[in-house]
This record gives structure tokens, C-alpha cells and sequence, in this order.
């Protein structure tokens, strides 16, 4: 099944059920795509379960995987994806909220709901007017688009807006609003119009926000809506061009939720920064020559493992378990603590593999190893950094390595490159497809 026949069929089928619905947000694209946005769609109660029934029996028949699935009181999140594409439906059937509280009642919104390819949405500029509230009320700033039509919208329509603002959020916001209709103005102050905003949809609501928070801690201790993806191969064996293929089609699944981290979680800085012999950078550097410098001896290769195990166990737990198991966030690593097995000089050690065994003991194992290898001599000829034999050494220790571990699998990269990329895609959804079963979500 192709996305647009996914996307088509689901929207007529809520048509054909009269469900009461519209989509909020970007849907210039649809029912042919989603544009690479996620789907925000507003459901009366009632039409909710009609909405699970046709989304279950899509995704059955068009062998779809469910990635990921999780819910509040208020919104059910779908995590959808196969081999070539992915999407993220995230369905609200009690309104607008934050924190548990209505942050835009949907009455105002109604009117402004239109047909758009037989998909019913709500207006572009209402959305955009209604989006700047909702990110200004979550992170504290908005996007230049949803500041240009909240100013624009509220230029237009003057006398409405002002009565709605004043009727949602009351006399503080509406003051603030008015004194500060100029773009410039109006975002220096976004901390305070943030403050505006959150006490006025929470206050008297302590029990909906409690609630909301409750429901929040507990999803810690539920299935994990996210996923740590590890790709591990010797230099020139495609793990840049793999990582780039594969993560715009996890972004549909999880909507700009794939985040790439180099090596470790780099919770702490190299231990060349600490010490005083590098500059700390913004962003890793992929060194280009791996191989130049001595390792250190066994004294200094036990001090260079151990520091950078505490990035592998407790960086781990700060930057990316909460992450995965409150939000549908997948972690790709290029390269991991797997490195110290068969390319030690890289990191300038030397250390028996008991020593290695025991250090893997403490590191959270990922969902998926993509252990990419192949043709020695193709391998090497992409990028000639070491030697052969040392790309042919690797290949082999890592080729062992991957028959060792369930949750690792062999991506040859040395053949055509859509089939090495279409290995690993069904690597990844093969490997989603055992956490979440359709059929379990009620």
C-alpha cells in the first residue's frame, strides 16, 4: 500500500461514516501526502471509535506497521510505517488542550472548517492564527508563518478577535495583545505573553493539570513509544548515506523526532576538552585520520574506557531513556560503545575484550545494531583512510559480532545502494512491528 492509498482511503472512509472531524494544521498536501507534516486531526468523542475501526483495518490490510502507540485522556498518538514511507496521526477527541486544560474551545473553530480534495480541514489562516497560541503557550516562541498570520488575521478582523481573545483568555492577554500589535514588539515580550497565556488556561484547573502530569509519569513505565537505532560499520562502508536515507522516512513516522548522535551520547565533553588538548566544538567532528595517533597504555586506555563509559551508562539515562519512553523519539547512533571490539585505535586504547565484555554489561543495549559490511576491497576503495587488511580485519570482527546478537542484522553494502537501503528499512520496521500490535489498541 502506497501512502496516498493509505491517506485516501482513511479520509474516505471517516466521510463515509459521517464523522464528525477536521484536520488542524498543514493540509495542502492531502489526501496525496502529508507535505512532511504530521496529521492533527480534531474528532468529536463519538466519532473516535469509528476513527480506531477504519485506521485498524487500513493499516491490516495494507500491511502497515504500527511504530508506535500511546495515549492520554485527551489524544490518541499513531505511529504509522513501512519500508518506503511513514505517518504520524496524532487524534484529539476532547479538544484543543495544554496541561489537561482547553487552551482554544473548538466552538470558535467550527465555522472556519471547509472541504479541501473531499477532506475536511480547518481554514490555513485560522489554523496558522490558532498554531501561534499553541506554540507560543508550549515552548515560549512561534514560527515566523504562525506570527505573520496571527498579526494578519488579527489586523482583518479586528473587533471578532479581540472579543474572542478576551472571551478564551481574558483582560490581561487581550491588554497585552493590543499594546503590542507589532511583530518586533510582540515577539520580544513572547516570554511574558507565554506567562499571560499559561495562567489564564490553567488557573482554577489544578485537578486537569495534576492529572495530565499523572498520565505523563505513568507513560514512563508503559510500552516505549521510542527507539534507539545503532549503525555500525568500518570506514567507507556507507554509514553516513545509510543514516541519510533512512531518516527522512522515520521523520514521517515520528515527525522530526529522529535525532542523530555521533559515537555517544556526549552528555560529557571528549576527554581531549577536558584535559585541555581541543578546542570544544558545537558539533562533533568526524575525525578523517583514525588512526594517526599511539594508543595509550594500559593505565591510560583504562582512564580513556572508563570516562567514556559514564557517557554510555549515565549520559544514556539523562539524554535519552526519558526521551524514549515519554515521547515517540527515535536516537540514531553512528557508531556506538560496539566500536571498542573491533577498532580500538580509533579511540586510542588497548584492552582485552574481557575488560570490553564487562563495560557492555552497564551499557543500555539498543533496539537495533545495522551492521554494515561487505566487499573488503569495495569497502576500502570508497575511502582508503587505513588499509585494506584493516578494513578486511574489521569487516570480519564485526560480521561476527552481528551473528552473536538477536537484535543485530547484516546490511551488505556493497551492492546496489536502494537495496541496501531497502535491508535496512525492512530491518527497522521488521524489528517495530514486535512492539505494538494493532489489534491492542482500544
Amino acid at each position: 500500500m502506497t501512502k496516498e492509498q493509505f491517506l485516501t482511503i482513511f479520509f474516505s472512509k471517516l466521510n463515509e461514516n459521517e464523522v464528525d472531524y477536521f484536520v488542524f494544521g498543514e493540509y495542502r498536501y492531502l489526501p496525496k501526502d502529508t507535505g512532511g507534516s504530521d496529521i492533527d486531526i480534531v474528532v468529536d468523542y463519538a466519532g473516535v471509535k469509528i476513527l480506531d475501526a477504519v485506521i485498524k483495518k487500513i493499516a491490516k490490510s495494507g500491511n502497515v506497521v504500527l511504530a508506535a502507540f500511546y495515549e492520554n485522556p485527551i489524544t490518541k498518538f499513531y505511529r504509522f510505517i513501512t519500508p518506503e514511507w511513514g505517518v504520524q496521526i496524532d487524534v484529539f477527541y476532547k479538544g484543543l488542550r495544554f496541561r489537561g486544560c482547553e487552551y482554544y474551545p473548538i466552538c470558535y473553530l467550527r465555522k472556519f472548517v471547509i472541504d479541501y480534495n473531499s477532506v475536511k480541514v480547518l481554514s490555513l489562516e485560522k489554523g496558522f492564527y490558532v498554531d501561534f497560541f499553541k506554540e507560543i503557550l508550549y515552548t515560549g516562541k512561534a514560527k515566523d508563518k504562525y506570527v505573520d498570520e496571527f498579526l494578519k488575521v488579527l489586523t482583518e478582523n479586528n473587533k471578532e478577535c479581540f472579543a474572542e481573545i478576551q472571551s478564551i483568555y481574558g483582560d490581561g492577554v487581550l491588554s497585552f495583545i493590543k499594546n503590542h500589535l507589532n511583530k518586533n514588539d510582540l515577539m520580544k515580550d513572547k516570554k511574558k505573553l507565554q506567562r499571560l497565556l499559561k495562567r489564564s488556561v490553567t488557573n482554577g484547573r489544578l485537578v486537569s493539570v495534576l492529572k495530565d502530569r499523572f498520565f505523563a509519569f505513568f507513560r514512563l513505565f508503559k510500552k516505549r513509544p521510542g527507539y534507539v537505532i545503532v549503525v555500525e560499520g568500518t570506514d567507507g562502508s556507507g554509514k553516513s548515506f545509510i543514516i541519510n536515507s533512512i531518516t527522512p522516512i522515520l521523520n514521517e513516522c515520528f515527525h522530526h523526532f529522529v535525532v542523530y548522535n555521533h559515537l555517544r551520547p556526549n552528555l560529557i565533553p571528549d576527554l581531549g576538552v577536558v584535559l585541555g588538548k581541543k578546542e570544544k566544538t558545537k558539533d562533533n567532528v568526524v575525525c578523517i585520520t583514525p588512526h594517526a595517533q599511539k594508543a595509550s597504555g594500559f593505565a591510560g586506555s583504562i582512564i580513556r574506557w572508563g570516562y567514556y563509559l559514564i557517557d554510555y551508562t549515565v549520559g544514556y539515562f539523562k539524554k535519552i531513556w526519558v526521551q524514549i519512553h515519554s515521547k515517540s523519539k527515535v536516537f540514531i547512533f553512528d557508531r556506538y560503545y560496539y566500536d571498542y571490539y573491533f577498532d580500538q585505535k580509533r579511540f586510542r586504547i588497548k584492552l582485552p575484550n574481557w575488560i570490553i565484555k564487562f563495560g557492555e554489561l552497564f551499557v543500555p543495549s539498543p533496539d537495533l545494531i545495522l551492521c554494515l559490511g561487505g566487499n573488503p576491497e569495495k569497502i576500502y576503495a570508497r575511502k582508503p583512510e587505513t588499509s585494506l587488511e584493516e578494513v578486511t580485519r574489521q569487516t570480519k570482527v564485526l560480521k561476527k559480532f552481528c551473528n552473536a546478537r538477536k537484535n543485530a542484522v547484516w546490511i551488505d553494502t556493497t551492492v546496489k545502494p536502494e537495496e541496501s537501503i531497502d535491508a535496512a528499512m525492512q530491518a527497522i520496521t521488521a524489528m517495530m512491528s514486535k512492539r505494538f500490535k494493532i489489534d491492542d489498541v482500544r
